[in-house]
């Protein structure tokens, strides 16, 4: 006996598949978990190192770190010189700190330079071996500097690193409230 329209429909009411259910939420998961990011800095609370504040909203992303404090320059935990005290020439009495003149050719730290050179070719070689756009290297680093480092160690940093190709730079800070 054939079945009327109205069984038909009945049964075809009373199935549920769900594998198109199953579907949307598995793209959807993905989507979340692909867009969901976090980011992670280790700053290391001590003595030595009193980041600067600011209200700053971006995100730093993964980059080299290079952290100088009161008494070191340490790229990604690996303690490259320390830095000296020298007398201050504006202020009689009181001392700065420096680099040391034995670790410079001019503006460059050389032992620096040596070892972000390596970083730089390292990255570069990644990006070759797994042909991934998302590891080329960028040339960026994070800075973690000491808010009361003087300016000379600075610059000479941050040329030291242009010289070895990094040219993009994002300074470390604690995050203000509004």
């Amino acid at each position: 006996m054939p079945l009327t329209k109205a069984k038909r429909r009945l049964e075809i009411e009373g199935e549920l598949s769900i594998t198109s259910m199953m579907d949307m939420m598995v793209i959807i998961l993905v989507f979340l978990l692909k867009s969901y990011s976090t980011t992670d800095i280790s700053v290391a609370a001590s003595d030595e190192l009193a980041l600067p504040t600011s209200t700053a909203e971006k995100p730093p992303g993964v980059a080299v770190n290079l952290v100088i404090t009161k008494s070191n320059i340490v790229v990604d935990g690996l303690e490259i010189l320390r830095l000296t005290k020298v007398p201050d020439e504006e202020n009689p009495g009181q001392e700065i700190l420096a680099v040391p003149e034995d670790e410079k050719k001019g503006q460059l730290i050389t032992r620096l330079y040596d070892r972000l050179l390596e970083k730089a070719e390292d990255a570069k070689q990644l990006s070759e071996l797994t042909q991934n756009t998302e590891h080329d290297f960028k040339g960026q680093m994070l800075l973690q500097c000491d808010k009361k480092l003087p300016f000379s160690v600075l610059r000479e940093v941050m040329y030291t690193a242009g010289q070895a190709q990094f040219s993009e730079f994002r300074f470390v800070v604690y995050k203000t409230g509004d």
